[in-house]
């Protein structure tokens, strides 16, 4: 495949986190909560898979790493989603006939979106509605580089003092990995960079090669390495880690500045089923993704155009690149070597979030294969690379760096609690039970990092304190029941088919223990 001289020239290593939150709602017709998954696979997914098998007919080694969840991999691979998906795009279609009968002002972009839908719906069907197999095939034929995180993706700095249940969310991600592409991961993604001293210990324990950091932890440390946070460095134990480039990412990334915020793209908040009355008997909310209009930049929006967005698209890709080239001329001077910029993003940016974002990665892909003074590397192309020993600092990916965004006023209340349940739990784990294999799937999914975020950020809090209490109420009652020596099967088994996450619980337990 083509590829540009990774030696000398400066280096592009692009990481997608894909990560949702376990979700799961039975009781009513397409959930807030599951439109999140929908709306990724038809926005994000398919369009990532479809961007990566384009580029490699055209003999161009896609280059990109993707962190796959491991409660985003359960959720892809379960068919209750795969019908609901099926139902959602269904109910789009329909919204889409009945917005055209309203507003004839509208057709084109309803137009677009019908045909985006039915291309959606088609692949899905093309590939089972098997999107993890899909990258899967990618990842064995070498054309992406596929990389694990945590199992319900926790905030590590709040649990360090609780080894095993770290060790337990590591573990949860590599049987996942292991199990569904058939190879131990070489990657690790810590969920919301959230470094903290002694994390290397836990991930080399667990034979992780690398991992990636914020730039503070590089720039802030004691022994900064001559190359600062452009290329990778290893800790004293040997994890190499790769920082992040916050410069280089906050063209894409800021809300403010970055190329998402373009006129006209696609607007990601102005969802026209708010226009569909007569739809509302059916849905608790009106916000399942019907986006026809572009952002425009004033109240008074116009309808998306997607020939003119992609005109901007290959705009911003030039522009991109020639940032890169003279940011990477700056660079070399100070650290007499040829940088990696490394650029980690959550993946649901690119489509769902920022629905040119896939057509962006695709360009600049291509862009960059054809040219000799620059190339796109995945970070296991640079593990043997001669590197620095460094001692990371603290820090984090959220607002200020710091671990605010999951431990502050607000949140504490549900850390405190969480804190004594991890003790309760660490007495009785080696038992290995159904009601133990049950209490360490309700502590899992209580500690992921999404409820602190979306309750520190007031986004959908309700919803994520629900999902709190509810988890640890459970966990609570199932240590109760263990301490107790009682047996309560029924009340273990509802609550897994509440949440049918971990079906194999006992043995990610048993490698956590060894």
């Amino acid at each position: 495949m083509i590829s540009g001289n990774t030696t000398t020239v400066p280096k592009l290593c692009i990481l997608l986190h894909a990560h949702l939150p376990y979700v799961r709602n039975t009781s009513t017709l397409l959930p807030l909560e599951e439109v999140w998954l929908y709306q990724n696979i038809a926005e994000c997914y398919i369009p990532l898979i479809q961007m990566c098998k384009k580029l490699v007919k055209k003999d161009i080694a896609p280059s990109i790493s993707l962190s796959l969840s491991p409660t985003l991999l359960t959720m892809l691979q379960q068919k209750y989603y795969h019908t609901r998906f099926k139902n959602w795009a269904a109910v789009m279609l329909d919204a889409v006939a009945l917005l055209k009968k309203k507003n004839d002002r509208a057709h084109a972009a309803l137009n677009f979106y019908h045909d985006f839908i039915i291309n959606s719906l088609s692949y899905f069907e093309k590939i089972n509605g098997d999107c993890v197999n899909a990258f899967g095939e990618l990842f064995k034929t070498n054309s992406i580089e596929l990389l694990t995180t945590a199992g319900t993706h926790p905030f590590f700095p709040l649990f360090r003092n609780y080894s095993f249940l770290l060790g337990l969310q590591i573990q949860a991600g590599i049987h996942l990995f292991e199990r569904n592409f058939d190879t131990m991961p070489q990657g690790f993604w810590i969920p919301e960079l959230g470094y903290f001293t002694g994390i290397d210990s836990c991930l080399c324990t667990h034979s992780i090669a690398y991992t990636f950091v914020n730039d503070r932890s590089v720039l802030l440390a004691k022994n900064l390495p001559s190359t600062a946070n452009f290329f990778p460095a290893k800790t004293p134990l040997g994890l190499v880690v790769f920082p992040r480039d916050a410069v280089l990412s906050m063209k894409i990334w800021s809300s403010h500045s970055g190329y998402p915020g373009h006129p006209v793209y696609r607007e990601f908040h102005h969802d026209a089923m708010y226009e569909l009355q007569e739809l509302s008997p059916q849905f608790e909310h009106r916000q399942l993704g019907l986006k026809i209009y572009a952002i425009t930049g004033t109240q008074q929006k116009e309808y998306y155009d997607p020939e003119k967005a992609k005109q901007i698209v290959q705009i911003h890709v030039d522009d991109f690149i020639n940032t890169i080239l003279t940011r990477a001329s700056d660079v070399t001077r100070i650290i007499k070597r040829a940088p990696v910029f490394m650029v980690p993003f959550d993946a649901e940016l690119f489509g769902h979030w920022w629905f040119e974002g896939p057509l962006f990665l695709e360009l600049l892909i291509e862009a960059i294969a054809s040219r000799d003074d620059i190339a796109c590397v995945t970070p296991q192309e640079l593990l043997k690379a001669d590197m620095e020993i460094i001692e990371p600092v603290e820090s984090s990916w959220g607002k200020g760096n710091d671990f605010s965004t999951w431990y502050n006023a607000k949140v504490r209340w549900y850390v405190m609690e969480l804190e004594k349940l991890l003790y309760r739990f660490g007495r009785v784990v080696h038992e290995n039970t159904a009601a133990v294999q049950q209490c360490a799937r309700e502590l899992m999914l209580a500690m992921a990092s999404d409820w602190q975020f979306m309750i520190s950020t007031q986004s959908f809090p309700d919803y994520a304190q629900k999902r709190i209490e509810d988890h640890i109420h459970a966990s609570s009652t199932i240590l109760d029941i263990i301490e107790r020596g009682i047996r309560n099967d029924a009340y273990i088994q509802d609550r897994f088919e509440k949440y049918p996450v971990f079906d194999d619980i006992g043995s990610i337990i048993a490698g956590a223990l060894r």
